[in-house]
């Protein structure tokens, strides 16, 4: 008895244990609303194996070598995030059954306790280890189920999740200022008001709009898409969204009557997919870009200004305009940049579509 009251604070350490871990696993894989905490398995892992991640790849020289090294991360970190869950729930059961060792057959030590723990989780069953009596083999039975969903739940959660990541990632694909350089806000402005003035504009914005609904709806629900890389060289899902976001953002500062359209839509989605990616390990607003950056910045937004008004696209003035921009940029750029520079992601976007011969492109100008 004496024994038994001595090993009670493992056997509520082991509860406790099992019981955080599957409410972890649940809440990762099977609720529609995350509740996330600074001490969850899942939290911690991908706080943790990130930063370790993210800071051996900032040692590697080459631009690809660093690229692959990150795109490896997503996909391990799931087999890792089941491992630990595994390994928690085995040493959790180990203490519960080291506690009630007088009910198996076999069992001498914590060491002992793990194996018929792993056994049961993963239902071999050798026989060398046998539960005795009505208490001990109902919770064998327990251990037993809660290894069959867990496994199962992981399985079953994979198609799911890339199937987020496969839509995510074709709509990167159409992505296409129709130049030969670095996909920008101005290219797409551009590219889009020639395939239909501000109707196409206004058909654009809409369209990227339903998609960051669905990256916003998806990238909540499973956070850990949020560092899965794209299948190209050059794109990611961030640099994406900063591009489109640009774009509508210059067209509600410059175009009148825009503040009512899509446009609006996408820089409300946008902003806010931005501020929800909660899973990301010390992301918080970044400082203010540097003078130059923002030279830069005007510079391309008058050249734009000037393209939409020799097209008699009715506009802002302009003082009033460049104003506007830097509010309505200042709402997301500072998230933005912060989760790029945690992310490591390319600065730039890059559509790999196969340019036009160079007589076609002249005439479709």
């Amino acid at each position: 008895m004496d024994e038994l009251l001595a090993r009670l604070p493992g056997l509520l350490l082991g509860v406790v244990l099992v019981a955080a871990v599957a409410t972890d696993a649940v809440s990762t894989l099977v609720t529609t609303q995350r509740r996330s905490g600074r001490w969850w398995p899942t939290y911690v892992f991908y706080r943790r194996s990130w930063r370790l991640w993210r800071a051996l790849a900032r040692h590697i020289g080459p631009d690809d070598a660093r690229e692959r090294l990150l795109t490896v991360y997503g996909p391990l970190s799931l087999l890792g995030l089941l491992v630990i869950w595994v390994l928690l729930l085995l040493i959790g059961w180990g203490l519960v059954w080291w506690v009630l060792a007088d009910r198996l057959s076999g069992v001498h030590s914590y060491l002992d306790a793990v194996y018929f723990a792993g056994v049961g989780f993963f239902t071999v069953g050798f026989g060398d280890v046998v539960p005795v009596g009505d208490v001990a083999r109902l919770l064998a039975l327990v251990q037993a189920f809660m290894g069959l969903v867990t496994i199962a739940l992981v399985i079953g959660y994979l198609p799911t999740l890339f199937g987020a990541y496969s839509r995510r990632e074709a709509k990167l694909l159409t992505l296409d200022d129709l130049t030969d350089e670095r996909t920008s806000p101005t290219g797409l402005i551009r590219a889009w008001h020639a395939d239909g003035g501000l109707d196409g504009l206004a058909a654009a914005f809409a369209d990227w709009e339903r998609w960051c609904a669905e990256v916003f709806d998806s990238h909540t629900a499973y956070p850990m898409l949020a560092f899965f890389r794209s299948r190209q060289p050059g794109q990611h899902w961030l640099t994406a969204l900063g591009v489109v976001t640009d774009a509508a953002a210059i067209c509600l500062a410059a175009i009148r009557g825009a503040r009512a359209g899509p446009a609006l839509r996408l820089h409300r989605r946008a902003t806010g997919l931005l501020r929800a990616v909660r899973m990301l390990p010390a992301v918080s607003r970044a400082a203010p870009g540097p003078e130059e950056e923002r030279a830069r910045a005007e510079a391309v937004f008058q050249d734009i200004y000037r393209h939409l008004e020799g097209h008699g696209v009715p506009l802002y003035p302009y003082d009033r305009a460049w104003e506007s921009l830097g509010r309505l940029r200042a709402e997301y750029v500072p998230f933005l940049r912060a989760t790029i520079s945690v992310l490591l992601v390319p600065p730039e976007f890059r559509n790999h579509a196969t340019p036009l011969p160079l007589e076609d492109q002249e005439q479709a100008r």
